[in-house]
């Protein structure tokens, strides 16, 4: 099926990879701001952190797919660049998420933040605590 503007959403909803391959998959958006991204994002596929825009398009709340693959606990989202950095309206991370949802342990810490010298147990507490921002903790992880 050819992706167009018109069913990009629909074929992102059935799951349908092929809207990966499309140049509107970051450019077109739905009613809640959403991208084909967003909605792939929802459903845990890990492809999309190839992509260029996954932490760039926002929706309403400043989700970026990001988030959304965080807040569903996929771990792999700790591989990007921007995990600790990119933030939604309320001030969160995709760290912040994975954190909430209990899906960080300390091996994936010091794998993602080799310079600690505080004790992980005391990073993940910090993590998810909402007025620590990831600023904050690589402070705690430099300390």
């Amino acid at each position: 099926m050819r992706i167009t503007k018109e069913n990009i959403i629909d074929e992102a909803r059935q799951y349908n990879l092929e809207v990966l391959k499309s140049d509107l998959v970051d450019k077109f958006q739905d009613k809640s701001d959403w991208t084909p991204l967003h909605i792939l994002a929802r459903y845990g596929v890990k492809e999309i952190l190839k992509h260029p825009s996954v932490d760039k398009v926002k929706d309403y709340y400043g989700w970026t797919p990001l988030h959304e693959l965080a807040y569903h606990g996929v771990k792999e989202v700790l591989s990007h660049p921007s995990v600790d950095k990119v933030k939604n309206n309320d001030g969160y991370t995709p760290l912040h998420l994975l954190a909430h949802k209990n899906c960080l342990t300390q091996e994936d810490l010091k794998k993602r933040f080799p310079w600690y010298k505080k004790e992980i147990t005391n990073i993940l507490k910090a993590v998810n605590e909402i007025e620590n921002t990831p600023t904050s903790i690589k402070f705690i992880l430099e300390d």
